[in-house]
């Protein structure tokens, strides 16, 4: 099998169950949720037949017109639930800038990176700076959960990097005292008690521990087989909050049961494995950093919103990649992709043979 159409064939899957699960617990979502796929197919497909070395080229100015739409986003965007993380284009869509923060500035600080002596001081700094940018705009909107995903994703670039390990430990040390600053004086009181729920999910079942406590049942009630499609008793009857997005995977869970789970889990490897395989074949150290920050992004959210889902990590509002509902998460990782058959195609000499 042609890799190009693998790819294809599992994105396709993902969002065949992504729809399947959609249209039993919020049926009138649908609609838009093909029309997001439809447009990320689309993308994939004609953004990925463009020149690799263009789009690094003007991967400088990606990454300032990201950060305008971040700050764009603090100015005008819709707030929702406290936080202001979306701008509206008409009626009916809208647009989370904080998705495409991480793909392109990871391109952005991998191009840096590979032409610049990160031993040095001041580009240490330079990066750093960079790198801060977008997370502080995100961190301010608030949305805590994205600003992990970003620096995890984003720092990954920096740790495959040439950096000595002294320079890199001392990197380490710096985010270890802004995140117990941020803990001091930047989370919000809601966010820290998300944590203090996770170490005992039992404290306030009608309050703060009440999303875990359901997310719980509905995964417990699936069984194996699951309950069947149609038939959650949990998301149909609106006891597991945010059933379409968040916890989304305890709604296919309670369904499908652990079979379908441990599939959609599958699924998941194939596809990281994908990735994976991409950045070993690279031949440029760009496009090896730009698949590995790609990896950490999908790998981290699967993780988290999984562990979430069984009480195994603390909310975050993060959501499940190309399952969860949402036009801005899915157009952004297949964005994300397009660069990815550019890899491909241009730079990995892999042949076109198939899969064995």
């Amino acid at each position: 099998m042609n890799r190009r159409l693998f790819l294809f064939y599992l994105l396709g899957f993902f969002s065949l169950i992504s729809i399947l699960i959609l249209k039993s617990i919020a049926p009138s979502l649908v609609d838009q949720q093909l029309i997001f796929f439809f447009l990320g197919f689309v993308l994939l497909f004609v953004l990925s037949k463009l020149d690799f070395g263009v789009v690094n080229h003007y991967s400088g100015l990606l990454y300032l017109a990201v950060i305008g739409l971040l700050v764009l986003t603090l100015l005008i965007g819709v707030v929702t639930k406290g936080s202001t993380r979306w701008i509206d284009i008409g009626s009916l869509f809208h647009i989370q800038p904080s998705q495409l923060a991480i793909p392109i500035t990871s391109l952005f600080l991998a191009k840096i990176i590979t032409r610049k002596d990160m031993n040095k001081v001041k580009n240490i700094l330079q990066i750093l700076g960079l790198l801060l940018v977008p997370a502080v705009l995100i961190l301010i909107e608030p949305d805590l959960g994205t600003t992990v995903v970003y620096l995890l994703s984003v720092g990954t670039v920096l740790f495959f990097s040439n950096l000595s390990l002294l320079n890199l430990s001392k990197i380490v040390v710096l985010f270890l005292m802004i995140g117990v600053a941020s803990w001091l004086f930047v989370l919000k009181p809601y966010q820290k008690q998300r944590i203090f729920t996770f170490l005992n999910t039992q404290q306030d079942l009608s309050d703060t521990g009440y999303n875990a406590r359901q997310s719980m049942v509905a995964v417990g009630s699936g069984k194996f087989f699951g309950r069947g499609v149609g038939q959650g008793v949990q998301s149909h009857l609106q006891f597991l909050p945010e059933r379409q997005t968040d916890f989304i995977f305890a709604s296919l869970a309670e369904e499908l049961g652990f079979l379908g789970s441990s599939i959609l889990i599958l699924a998941y490897v194939i596809f990281i494995a994908y990735l994976l395989f991409t950045a070993y074949r690279c031949q440029n150290q760009v496009l090896q950093l730009y698949c590995l920050s790609l990896v950490v992004m999908i790998a981290f959210q699967i993780f988290v919103n999984i562990g979430m889902n069984m009480s195994l990590v603390p909310i975050t509002g993060v959501t499940l990649p190309l399952i969860s509902y949402g036009g801005s998460s899915i157009l952004s990782i297949f964005l994300s992709l397009s660069v990815v058959l550019m890899i491909r195609d241009r730079d990995l000499k892999i042949t076109t043979r198939s899969f064995t």
